[in-house]
């Protein structure tokens, strides 16, 4: 009994939590496959990627390679789908969207939970903590993320509080078996999928090792006190190795990618948080919202919105005078974190930019505000907790600044904004059609009116009263519940998935769609992956990582009869309004027009591979000029950026040899090649981890063309067999192997050296 007493009091908290996702997300756990929780990214990306991964495994091959998007891209060293992230492996057995819904309020219970944790291990009550995980769980940050279907940000962020629990569990016993165990949570939330998120999980969690070390060594003035950072060293060490088997054929594309050529600080300060939008931390939709009204703010809501309520806010803010260990760390962490959000509008962005590397590859610095709204709910939990558990004393010493001359202020300004901003619509909406974000403006600061004034009565209350604490508390909860589902509720919605009748007429205009790669031209970035529905392999795409080779392929002749795009063997050029073309034998010719979308075959484009008998050998610079030039003819003439031993062909006239595709999927092509000899070139990307045989020999595979993948055929007729095998994902995969056994190995031993003890 007593052991069940025990279990109860630790988890009837975390059943409150849960209870209060199913309450507010119950549409999202039962998605059909028609339903999607609203937001760009979750149905543009997510699910094209997961459909994908999903139909590979049935069929029996793991998704290593994506032939659908640029060409041809390493599916598996993008971090974002997560392949290797438990919580993702329930898509296969449900659909894709339920799969997303429920990835999605699992973590949003998982925040929750961790910061319970956490709370408890640093001296909280179950309310406070429980009160804590609430703000945390469902503060507009995550919110944000779910609408903008930011499916990534969301997994990896939830796991911080879990992460800081575990730090504070190794550094509390001193035990480097338990730094081993909280390995495991670092490598969760790595595998989770967005690195560059993760970069704040391990900024805090280093922050907090930091503030341990210091702590320490004002107890006891020796080498023992960096005890705390020697044991976070473990954990991310141990994470870094469990996350391997993605981090290293990640690392391999970031390498290649755009992000490794980005353009300084310019792209790393993109998305800084403007020094204006300290306004949405009371009022979050003060300059409006995508879902219904419309917005009409700088820069892009979904990276800029931190509302954590404003009760929670409030106690944020008299945690201040607490007498808790951890104040000077959270105030420290979210003063810190919002000077660090401010980006090219402060001084900390740029100094983190030029000495600390990761933020160097990463953008969005309004992405720190993650750490700011951990650090506002942990004061507002911590603050509680002392509102519950002191005397009468030092609630009023804790509530002392909530006078009433500063209360009447704040009232009557939001009371005078909102009178000014009804009066202003009403005078102006017959002849200003932006009148109506005056009555935005007016409804929102009305609402934070409503709540702020229902946080100060509450306070005052508790103030004032020596019992009731568990109805005030109760009364505390569903007050912050009540305006973070306000807030929640207003921009999270669930819509149909919706059939891209774009991608529809293009399906039905494209017989073979292994035949040749369509060019979507002009269409918008957050519909290019629609194409991977219907089966059609494109140009083009929707991801962050592409690799910089290819994208100065693409672009080094922004011209849909670029002969680039014919050595992609783009056939078809997909339009949203008429081409005109000239009249001759190369000049694309119109298939099919339909509901305003324009289908042209490209006669000019290449086969999926053929035999060059002759080469020519370019630098990069050279080679890519060469390919636009008028006299040059990639049938016939192929450019490397080294010799090759290719037995050439006895003569460039004629066809130089007949190319027979046998199959072609994601991780695999086979070919037959009756030739003369010479160079074979396919229309694909090259890029490392493809190997070649040739009538099972292996063979050398060589870049031609800039970009694409080619090697030396000897005359005659063979058969070619090309397959993606990366190096690095089976290394990736031995290491997290390793470390997991390790991990287990150790959480064992821990077990039985203290006798069952959790």
């Amino acid at each position: 009994m007593k052991r069940v007493s025990k279990i109860w009091r630790s988890a009837w908290p975390v059943g409150v939590l849960a209870l209060l996702c199913v309450a507010f997300c119950w549409d999202m756990l039962w998605l059909p496959a028609g339903r999607i929780i609203a937001g760009n990214d979750l149905a543009n990306m997510f699910l094209p990627w997961l459909r994908f991964a999903v139909s590979s495994i049935r069929q029996g091959q793991f998704p290593l390679w994506n032939p659908y998007l640029f060409s041809g891209q390493p599916f598996v060293a993008n971090p974002q789908p997560a392949l290797f992230y438990p919580p993702t492996w329930p898509a296969l057995l449900m659909p894709v969207t339920r799969a997303l819904g429920l990835i999605i309020v699992l973590h949003l219970w998982l925040a929750g939970a961790g910061m319970y944790a956490w709370l408890r291990s640093e001296g909280a009550s179950a309310a406070g903590a429980l009160f804590g995980g609430a703000i945390f769980a469902f503060s507009g940050y995550f919110f944000v993320r779910v609408r903008a279907g930011h499916l990534g940000v969301i997994t990896t962020g939830a796991w911080l509080p879990l992460v800081l629990w575990a730090c504070r569990r190794a550094v509390e016993r001193r035990s480097w078996r338990l730094a081993v165990v909280g390995g495991l949570p670092t490598g969760l939330s790595i595998l989770a999928g967005h690195t560059a998120s993760f970069i704040y999980v391990a900024l805090g969690l280093v922050a907090y090792a930091a503030f341990c070390a210091w702590e320490h060594r004002r107890e006891e003035r020796s080498v023992r006190a960096l005890l705390p950072l020697a044991w976070t060293g473990v954990m991310l060490v141990v994470g870094v190795a469990l996350a391997a088997v993605q981090l290293l054929p990640m690392a391999e594309l970031a390498l290649r990618s755009t992000r490794q050529a980005a353009p300084g600080y310019d792209f790393a300060a993109r998305f800084s948080w403007p020094p204006g939008y300290l306004l949405t931390l009371l009022v979050p939709n003060f300059f409006g919202e995508p879902t219904h009204t419309g917005y009409w703010g700088d820069g892009v809501y979904d990276e800029f919105i931190f509302y954590v309520g404003v009760l929670p806010l409030l106690l944020a803010l008299l945690g201040l005078r607490l007498r808790h260990r951890l104040k000077p760390f959270l105030v420290a962490l979210g003063l810190g974190a919002l000077l660090l959000a401010l980006g090219r509008y402060g001084g900390l962005h740029p100094l983190f930019y030029r000495f600390i590397p990761p933020f160097r590859l990463a953008r969005a610095p309004a992405r720190a505000g993650f750490l700011f709204t951990l650090a506002a709910a942990a004061l507002a939990g911590l603050t509680l907790t002392a509102l519950q558990s002191s005397p009468g004393e030092e609630r009023a010493r804790l509530l002392s600044p909530l006078r009433w001359p500063p209360v009447l202020i704040v009232a009557g300004g939001a009371l005078a904004l909102v009178v000014v901003g009804f009066a202003a619509f009403a005078w102006g909406r017959e002849t200003n059609p932006a009148a109506g974000r005056l009555w935005h403006q007016a409804n929102q600061t009305a609402l934070f009116l409503l709540f702020f004034l229902l946080s100060v009565g509450l306070l005052a209350a508790w103030r004032d009263t020596s019992r009731h604490r568990t109805g005030l508390w109760l009364l505390a909860l569903g007050l912050v519940v009540l305006d973070l589902w306000t807030f929640g509720g207003s921009i999270v919605e669930v819509v149909d998935v919706q059939e891209s009748g774009y991608w529809r007429v293009v399906a039905q205009a494209v017989a073979d769609p292994q035949a040749a790669r369509v060019l979507p031209w002009g269409l918008s970035e957050f519909e290019q992956n629609g194409g991977m529905a219907f089966g059609l392999r494109s140009v083009f795409g929707y991801d962050p990582l592409i690799m910089q080779r290819y994208e100065e392929f693409i672009t080094s002749r922004p011209d849909p009869r670029a002969r680039t795009y014919d050595l992609l063997n783009a056939g078809y050029l997909i339009t949203t309004a008429p081409q005109e073309f000239p009249d001759e034998p190369d000049a694309p010719r119109l298939l099919l027009e339909q509901d305003g979308v324009y289908v042209y075959e490209r006669p000019a484009a290449l086969p999926r591979a053929w035999v060059a008998p002759q080469i020519e050998v370019l630098d990069d610079t050279d080679s890519l000029a060469r390919i636009h030039e008028a006299d040059f003819d990639p049938r016939t003439t192929a450019l490397a950026d080294s010799a090759l031993d290719c037995d050439p062909a006895p003569s460039v006239h004629g066809d130089a040899g007949d190319v027979e595709i046998l199959r072609y999927d994601g991780n695999r092509i086979e070919a037959r090649v009756r030739s003369e000899g010479g160079l074979l070139v396919f229309s694909e990307i090259y890029y490392p981890g493809w190997r070649a045989t040739i009538d099972g020999d292996p063979a050398r595979l060589v870049r031609a063309d800039y970009v694409l993948r080619a090697l030396c055929v000897p005359p005659g007729e063979h058969r070619i067999v090309l397959v993606y095998d990366p190096p690095l994902l089976k290394i990736g995969l031995a290491v997290t192997s390793l470390a997991l056994l390790s991990v287990v190995g150790v959480a064992l031993w821990n077990h039985r050296r203290c006798g069952g003890a959790t």
